[in-house]
């Protein structure tokens, strides 16, 4: 059980600690990052953007027959897992600003059926995990069972209906703490989509990809000669994650690092689609804050935002400095349970910490 509870689940604080206690050694990038897969499964590959204001960097290693050899696959596709969150949370300020959201208004409001505190749960409670809802619904478990290597491939629409007009079992208080959730973010874009009656698909199409010309970006598969095969934690070739409508938003998209770059030069603008969301709505503790779907450090002097996701044949990590403009972003096909996989989060800190000396 606890495997399913873990799917998709990003540990959002892990790596908050590595970036002030990391010693910085100056070396190449390329060679952190060959050394780095060399630690990995035969196939393992590896896809890296580096952001430095105007300046970018592709960097791409794969390993095979024992040797890693440098590959060019900015332009190839890997699952980002729950960095799809982040994506999900400009969709709702996008539906804020356009005055159809709010952020204050409730869970229950969207809903005919009774749902259980669903008038203490906001919308924001969904983007900072803060609404008690536990890591994922518990008439989920048994479908997971019969796929598990395609675990969210039956959850349905209806099935997402039905749990929430059960008498849902919270794990905490509205507002007392913040614990990741898969369902509650999943929840969250299924709101959106009932707002304006698309499917999650084509609503982030039209809000964010179709925009910044995202042509290799969506929920589906759109290209099987680009797309990088997954492989899970024994290094096997694995099944990609399909997802219904139901709970998409929490982790179903897929892209590449070229489109992924666009992405993420929007969030150094000031448009309010993307500034809204860098706000903090829930502080953790001292250095640790969240926005709307963003995880934020602060380190005093100054903040990061940035997120991670993982699926059954893939790891990723993201973080940025809207200020200076700089990033970095790892994609790879390394299992998020693979026993070595925070080795992701630990590298992408590790080259954004040279790369703010």
């Amino acid at each position: 059980m606890k495997f399913y509870k873990q799917l998709l689940s990003a540990v959002c604080i892990a790596s908050i600690g590595y970036l002030n206690s990391q010693t910085a050694n100056q070396t190449n990038y390329k060679t952190d990052i060959k050394s780095f897969i060399n630690n990995y499964d035969q196939n393992n590959e590896i896809s890296v953007l580096i952001i430095d204001n105007d300046k970018s960097e592709y960097v791409g290693f794969k390993k095979e027959l024992n040797t890693v050899n440098e590959v060019n696959n900015s332009d190839h596709i890997f699952e980002i897992g729950s960095i799809t969150k982040v994506f999900t949370n400009i969709l709702l300020a996008n539906s804020v600003n356009e005055g159809k959201s709010s952020l204050n208004e409730s869970l229950q409001s969207n809903f005919s059926f009774p749902i259980t505190n669903g008038n203490a749960i906001t919308l924001t409670n969904l983007t900072n995990h803060s609404a008690g809802f536990p890591p994922l619904p518990t008439n989920i478990y048994k479908q997971m069972e019969l796929t598990p290597d395609n675990p969210y491939s039956n959850y349905t629409e209806n099935d997402l209906k039905e749990y929430l007009k059960t008498k849902i079992e919270y794990t905490f208080k509205v507002g007392e703490r913040s614990e990741y959730s898969n369902l509650g973010m999943g929840l969250l874009g299924y709101v959106l989509t009932k707002k304006v009656g698309k499917s999650y698909e084509q609503l982030v199409k039209d809000v964010i990809f179709k925009p910044l010309s995202m042509t290799q970006s969506s929920t589906k598969i759109l290209n099987t000669t680009k797309l990088v095969k997954g492989l899970n934690e024994e290094g096997v070739v694995t099944s990609n994650w399909d997802f219904t409508n139901a709970l998409v938003g929490a982790g179903g998209i897929k892209s590449t690092i070229v489109d992924m770059e666009k992405f993420i030069r929007k969030n150094f603008e000031n448009d309010p689609d993307y500034t809204l969301p860098l706000k903090e709505t829930f502080k953790v503790n001292k250095m640790a804050k969240i926005g709307l779907g963003w995880q934020i450090i602060d380190n005093g002097k100054q903040q990061f935002c940035w997120h991670n996701g993982g699926t059954g044949g893939y790891r990723s990590c993201l973080v940025f400095h809207k200020e200076t403009k700089k990033a970095v972003l790892v994609l790879s096909n390394i299992s998020a349970f693979h026993e070595n996989a925070d080795g992701v989060d630990n590298l992408c800190f590790s080259i954004f910490k040279k790369l703010m000396k």
